[in-house]
């Protein structure tokens, strides 16, 4: 199951955050090629500090199982998922990019949960 996990300091009501949370998931089913039902979102608003400023801050950490047509170019994969990620996550947040902090995890899929769906 691709999972993102993310943390900002930015107030978001509700329904931006549902819309934010709902465009992530179908980004990463897209991206990871991954049903969505098997695609997990998690958004955390808290206290964030970095470089002496509570300025909007941005963490999120994506674990996946690199899709299969990558398997020879996994830079190509990691480019093309940070590059969305950073896109969605600006559009939602308008954060300095400087200070989004991103973490790529890849799981094997031996270790991975799997969706039955």
């Amino acid at each position: 199951m691709p999972i993102a996990q993310m943390k900002t300091n930015f107030k978001m009501n509700e329904d931006a955050k549902r819309l934010f949370l709902d465009e992530t998931a179908k980004e990463l089913s897209d991206i990871l090629k991954k049903p969505l039902p098997a695609v997990m979102v998690m958004l955390d608003e808290c206290s964030m500090y970095m470089n002496c400023s509570e300025d909007t801050v941005f963490f999120a950490e994506f674990r996946y199982i690199l899709p299969q047509e990558y398997a020879d170019n996994k830079t190509a994969f990691l480019k093309e998922l940070a590059d969305r990620m950073l896109a969605l996550i600006q559009k939602h947040t308008q954060v300095d990019p400087y200070r989004i902090y991103m973490q790529f995890t890849e799981m094997t899929r031996e270790g991975a949960w799997r969706y039955t769906g």
